[in-house]
């Protein structure tokens, strides 16, 4: 059986009949519900590599337990050596979670970089990934350290630690949740209630509608572009932009059928989109762009890098040596190259994506440096930064720093980058991409409803932006047509979603990550 979030067998009978099952039951046995639904979603998916998942949960658990009974030092035992402890065991947690996912993705990676420094050949290894591993992982170590600063008590049950790890609205794509916000709520059994299957449709509806009606309807010409037209720079700039508009409307789409279907269940999942189009920068993005692996770097990397021992020695002495102006900036700029370096690593063991990392490196620090001067030259020219002509621009320099980005993202190999960023410059020649764009995968039908249902995601955007009440107008509106608006859009994934050949394999763009 598929089990894709937009996949008929998941929304027509995993979920339905989870669902089911877990109103049948007593209340204080519905956790175990959502467990086994978990555990049987995860070895749809991965089979027996289910294994590595029960194993690191184990060594968690354990660890958590004995973090846990570490709250304050023992009378006559000194207390510098019991934090020390303490810090060592937290370590070991992390650095066994991490280990795991390191050895499974990435040995064949620096096994094959080791090997060429010493020009010698490498076999890759044959290495099987359970699926989600990157997201359940991170939510296992974010979990270790909020027991270690004392934000959240251990769990005593191990298949509670279980649930948290493998739900399967999580499994897949994330959002990375963190314990404080749904461990409790996993556990408390709640009935499902009228209005949070109303809304978890709704939104499960709306993850459909742009996944099935535009992502996958425009897979086929972004490989298209990337496999055979590198060479024609009006192709690599449509590429490029088509796969910019591909990823978000395939990513934000499977978290709002996942966040749709926690929802369902009474479960609040972290929202990890908030319109980032609409970002004055390349920092801004970021906090609306895959925000909770973006919060997770920044709490569990930025600042424990950045207010480090060694860190902060380092700006002592660059205060000293180099100046209170220098200074400032050297904690941040470690602690920021550290946190893309992971970002990079973390989408996988490829050299394209470390270099994303290190792109956004390069350009948020960079934005960190120029923001004063920016906005004292804005002052001299008498340029208002809230004026529409500003935030026009700040919109097409966003545009084109996003559209470069995702294209380095999604390109196989270095050649790959230089081929088609070269052709940009050289062999840009829109009259040809424009004869080509027919045989790319897609006819005049499919980009008219593509058009179509992406003016409709963008209006939505818009308005979310504008911090319009969506859901407060919709519901106010009669039942009829409520629910005209609703067939609407299901006869739009219907009748112009993308099905059949050529479609069939299209899965979810981070499922691998």
């Amino acid at each position: 059986m598929n089990l894709s979030y937009n996949a008929l067998g998941y929304l027509v009978i995993f979920l339905p009949l989870t669902m089911l099952l877990y109103q049948l039951v007593r209340q204080k046995y519905r956790w175990i519900v959502l467990l086994v639904a978990s555990l049987v979603f995860f070895g749809i998916w991965s089979t027996w590599l289910i294994a590595y998942c029960l194993v690191t949960v184990g060594i968690t658990f354990f660890i958590g337990r004995k973090l846990g009974s570490m709250k304050k030092a023992p009378e006559g035992v000194d207390k510098k050596l019991f934090k020390k402890q303490k810090r060592r065991i937290l370590t070991l947690g992390i650095v066994l979670n991490l280990g795991v996912l390191l050895a499974l993705k990435y040995t064949n990676f620096f096994a094959s970089g080791l090997f060429g420094l010493l020009q010698k050949s490498f076999t890759p290894l044959t290495i099987l990934v359970p699926i989600g591993i990157s997201y359940y992982t991170l939510q296992l170590v974010s979990y270790l350290a909020d027991i270690n600063s004392g934000k959240i008590e251990p769990v005593q049950n191990y298949f509670h630690l279980l649930l948290f790890a493998t739900f399967f609205p999580t499994l897949v794509e994330g959002p990375i949740a963190r314990y404080s916000e749904i461990g409790n709520p996993l556990l408390e059994g709640n009935a499902i209630k009228q209005e949070n299957v109303i809304v978890g449709f709704e939104r499960i509806l709306w993850g459909m509608f742009k996944k099935v009606a535009i992502a996958d309807h425009m897979a086929p010409v972004v490989t298209a572009i990337f496999d055979r037209y590198t060479t024609t720079g009006g192709l690599v700039l449509l590429g490029g932009i088509f796969c910019t508009i591909q990823l978000y409307m395939d990513f934000s789409g499977s978290i709002d059928i996942a966040i749709g279907s926690a929802k369902v269940f009474g479960i609040t999942l972290p929202e990890n989109f908030t319109q980032p189009f609409f970002a004055k920068g390349a920092s801004d993005f970021w906090h609306r762009w895959h925000i909770t692996l973006g919060t997770f770097f920044r709490d569990y990397i930025f600042y424990p890098v950045s207010l480090s021992k060694p860190i902060m020695k380092l700006t002592k002495w660059s205060k000293k040596h180099l100046g209170k102006a220098v200074a400032k900036y050297i904690g941040p700029m470690i602690a920021l190259l550290c946190v893309w370096i992971s970002n990079g690593l973390w989408h996988g063991p490829q050299w394209n994506y470390i270099l994303y990392g290190l792109y956004y490196f390069v350009l948020i620090f960079a934005e960190l440096l120029l923001e004063k001067p920016v906005e004292n030259l804005c002052k001299r020219l008498h340029i208002s930064q809230e004026g529409v002509g500003y935030r026009i621009f700040r919109f097409i320099k966003l545009l084109i720093i996003v559209v470069v980005g995702e294209t380095v993202f999604a390109t196989s190999s270095w050649d790959q980058i230089v081929t088609m960023f070269t052709s940009l410059f050289t062999n840009f020649n829109w009259s040809s991409a424009w004869n080509t764009i027919p045989y790319l995968g897609m006819d005049a039908w499919d980009y008219i409803t593509v058009a179509i249902a992406f003016v409709i995601v963008v209006i939505v955007d818009i308005l979310k932006e504008i911090r319009f009440p969506i859901r407060k107008t919709f519901e106010s509106k009669p039942i009829v047509i409520r629910w005209s608006m609703l067939y609407l859009v299901i006869f739009y994934i219907i009748f112009f979603g993308a099905y059949g050949p050529g479609y069939d394999i299209i899965k979810m763009m981070y499922a691998g990550f």
